[in-house]
């Protein structure tokens, strides 16, 4: 059994930092941060792990002016050769826990650490509690050199980051975060391009019309990355949204008949896969470029049904023109969704309409 991801976090890490800062800083109480630190490992999970050696790294520090020990934290961040892996994600867990009595300092600090680790996470309470000197800070970081730099003003104000502290303002207003994303819209980098792309796609979920505006507007510019926008607008996609499929230059109208769609086998055990066939034809009189996509609805423990919609494929059909496509698909338990016993109906859609529907029964 391969060791669980926690266990990087270990006595190593610990004294790794001691060192680190114990080079830079000869106050720092190396012996007594490893010393208490090490020992207190085993029992706890990744992210404890994670707060636990950044609040004893901050009490080590000793009893002096936060902006001094924000400053020894860049001087470890700064150093060569560089602080990376698992060593580094405690240097922005200090940032997130200790920044917020030293805010400016914090965000100096910043520009350092995410160099080093992301500090996506660790800018969330800076935007909640101290907005503006926050969004300051993060416009300039846009033009920065390094792209790690350019790309955290993208990822720390997503309204909908994964696993970030929760910023109510980003949600209700996304112009703020619409701003930072036009200044990086072409940014050289395929990271920070995909980081706009991501934010895009979490205004999408409570702001569909200005995406769709914004994303139509930048597709007239011949510098902007078609991968990007497509991914921006994936959630809009799989909702159907016609704005959506036509800044992607997909039909939005469809005109097809259904021959034939079903799934195979009808009964299913967890762990088998499902293959879904559908054949299409065009009754258009001119050519289509159409989204297909499919629709699950999972039986929940109530017995009422979910739907989920998964991509499948992109067809280009000309006048009368057939298509036949295939999809396979493994049934087992998933973190985002748990298959349970009964039939669940199975939905094609193009272009955003269903048009078809079939079903299959899961044995548990």
């Amino acid at each position: 059994m391969p060791a669980a991801l926690k266990d990087s976090v270990d006595a190593a890490v610990v004294d790794e930092l001691a060192r680190r800062f114990a080079a830079v800083d000869e106050r720092f109480d190396a012996l007594g941060f490893a010393h208490r630190t090490a020992p207190l490992l085993d029992g706890l999970e990744l992210k404890a792990r994670i707060e636990l050696i950044a609040r004893e790294l901050w009490r080590a520090l000793g009893e002096r002016d936060p902006a001094a020990s924000m400053a020894c934290l860049v001087d470890v961040a700064r150093a060569e050769p560089p602080v990376s892996g698992w060593a580094a994600w405690p240097l922005a867990a200090v940032v997130e826990l200790f920044g917020l009595s030293c805010p400016s300092d914090a965000l100096d600090a910043m520009e350092h650490v995410t160099q080093r680790m992301s500090c996506e996470f660790a800018v969330r309470p800076f935007l909640r509690d101290h907005f503006d000197l926050t969004y300051a800070r993060l416009l300039a970081f846009t033009d920065h050199d390094d792209e790690r730099v350019r790309r955290l003003p993208s990822e720390g104000m997503r309204p909908r980051l994964p696993w970030g502290a929760g910023v109510k303002r980003l949600v209700d207003d996304p112009l703020p975060g619409l701003a930072i994303l036009h200044r990086l819209r072409h940014d050289p980098s395929e990271t920070v391009r995909r980081s706009v792309a991501n934010h895009l796609n979490d205004i999408a979920k409570s702001h569909p019309r200005l995406v769709v505006d914004t994303l139509a507007a930048w597709a007239e510019e011949p510098a902007t990355d078609r991968r990007m926008v497509a991914h921006a607008l994936r959630t809009l996609v799989k909702r159907g949204d016609l704005g959506a499929l036509g800044v992607l230059g997909f039909t939005t109208e469809s005109a097809v008949v259904v021959d034939r769609f079903g799934v195979s086998p009808a009964v299913v055990d967890m762990g088998t896969h499902i293959t879904l066939t559908a054949e299409v034809r065009s009754t258009a009189s001119g050519p289509q470029r159409l989204v297909v996509d499919f629709v699950v609805h999972h039986v929940s423990a109530s017995g009422a049904t979910s739907p989920k919609v998964f991509k499948w494929t992109t067809i280009d059909l000309g006048p009368g023109e057939q298509c036949a496509i295939t999809k396979r698909r493994l049934i087992q338990q998933a973190s985002t969704r748990t298959y349970r016993a009964g039939t669940h109906h199975v939905e094609l859609q193009i272009a955003g309409q269903v048009v078809a529907a079939t079903s299959f029964v899961v044995r548990v």
